[in-house]
């Protein structure tokens, strides 16, 4: 892992495990206080000799990330997406798994967190989903979205995280976590989500 110095999270042994995870499965994990949250190929300069870089502002960005990658099975460009494809349709299961896919994101990035971090980054998380699905400048309308796309196909995202969940904790035990593999709590989305509303609304 190349960390930036003096990086504030570079005393959280989470940061170590989940970075490990990411080695294992050939990323180079690059830690900094920039922008940048990414899977991409390597380029030349790029440090170490990893066919990934993985790039990450920090431990939520780094979970977050790690969750994308145990969701696709492999680390791959931008996860493998198809950014040509957006906005993504909701009426497509198989495109309205890329939204559950960023939500258990949010959601299990969150539960591995402080209490007092849960909200906050819950919260920017979200805040950049719409424009994978048409709602760049629209945030409103995309909450709606969420609203009407969760009362619908609920059960789809409940099993969505419930795997993510399995995976993280099986892939941290795997590299040495101990108890730490384990998430802080079990966090659900729809408790996340009415608190997250209920703040927005404010």
């Amino acid at each position: 892992m190349h960390l930036e110095a003096g990086h504030p999270d570079a005393a959280h042994p989470l940061l170590a495990l989940a970075a490990r995870v990411l080695e294992d499965m050939g990323g180079e994990v690059v830690i900094h206080t920039r922008d940048d949250n990414l899977v991409r190929s390597r380029r030349d300069g790029d440090p170490g000799r990893a066919p990934f870089i993985v790039e990450a502002a920090g431990l939520p960005n780094l979970l977050h990330e790690l969750v994308h990658v145990l969701q696709f099975g492999r680390l791959a460009d931008d996860h493998g997406l198809d950014y040509g494809q957006i906005p993504f349709d909701l009426a497509d299961p198989a495109q309205r798994r890329f939204l559950w896919e960023e939500l258990a994101c949010c959601v299990v990035s969150c539960a591995y967190l402080e209490p007092a971090a849960e909200a906050p980054w819950f919260a920017e998380q979200v805040g950049i989903q719409g424009v994978f699905f048409g709602h760049e400048d629209d945030e409103p309308g995309f909450l709606a979205v969420v609203d009407r796309i969760v009362a619908a196909h609920g059960a789809e995202l409940e099993a969505v995280i419930a795997a993510a969940y399995a995976e993280v904790e099986r892939c941290l035990a795997r590299v040495g976590a101990g108890p730490g593999a384990s998430p802080r709590a079990h966090l659900q989305f729809s408790p996340l989500w009415a608190r997250f509303r209920a703040d927005h609304a404010q």
